[in-house]
């Protein structure tokens, strides 16, 4: 009884302790390294998707916060830009408008001072005229009276030698006096003689006897 009894318990496995029973699960878990690789595999799959989804997620909704911004930007910034070129072409539109009647001004200036200018010249070229007009009158008038002066001169000098010769072409016969010897101091002694027929045909007279006091013309 006792032999079977100690060939039974010694037939019963021997008790391990826990660190054997740990290693013996270790030993157990890396005896299959490849299902043990299926099994993280199959662990991490879902994980990873899990991950990929809410990163997607996320920027997905950046993207989309980040169109947004920029599509607020873009506005902005055209009107900004719309503004910026309505300020530029009504600026540009002033800037035009100044110097065109700046333009305008200069050019109505420059007319009205050529125009002054015009009018200065044509009062200038009529007063020079007028002057030479009158210049020309004045030297006529002087030209006339100087003519006339000469004339009335030359006709008070023929008047005054009518006057003279008419005084000497003419004699009184005075007593003793004869018709030669009157011919003789108006002819000389050369001409007494023709003389004496001159006075005789100027005064017509038949004969040599003159009366005393008879006025005797003496042609020349």
């Amino acid at each position: 009884m006792n032999s079977e009894g100690q060939d039974e318990f010694n037939n019963e496995p021997p008790m391990l302790s826990r660190s054997d029973s740990r290693r013996g699960k270790k030993k157990t878990i890396f005896r299959y390294p490849l299902l043990n690789l299926l099994i993280v595999f199959f662990l991490l799959i879902p994980i990873v998707i899990v991950i990929v989804f809410v990163t997607v997620q996320n920027l997905g909704s950046s993207d989309e916060v980040k169109t947004e911004t920029e599509s607020t930007v873009n506005v902005s910034n055209n009107t900004d830009a719309k503004e910026e070129k309505a300020k530029a072409k009504k600026a540009a539109e002033e800037k035009a408008a100044a110097e065109k009647a700046a333009a305008d001004k200069k050019a109505a200036d420059e007319k009205a001072a050529a125009e002054k200018k015009e009018a200065d010249a044509a009062k200038a070229e009529a007063a020079k005229k007028e002057q030479k007009a009158a210049e020309e009158k004045a030297a006529a008038d002087k030209a006339a009276a100087e003519e006339k002066a000469k004339a009335d001169a030359a006709q008070k000098k023929a008047n005054e030698e009518a006057e003279k010769k008419a005084a000497a072409s003419s004699h009184t016969v005075q007593a003793g006096e004869t018709l030669y010897g009157i011919a003789r101091s108006a002819y000389g002694s050369a001409g007494a003689a023709a003389g004496v027929e001159k006075i005789k045909q100027a005064n017509g007279l038949g004969s040599n006897d003159v009366p005393v006091g008879t006025v005797l013309k003496i042609p020349q």
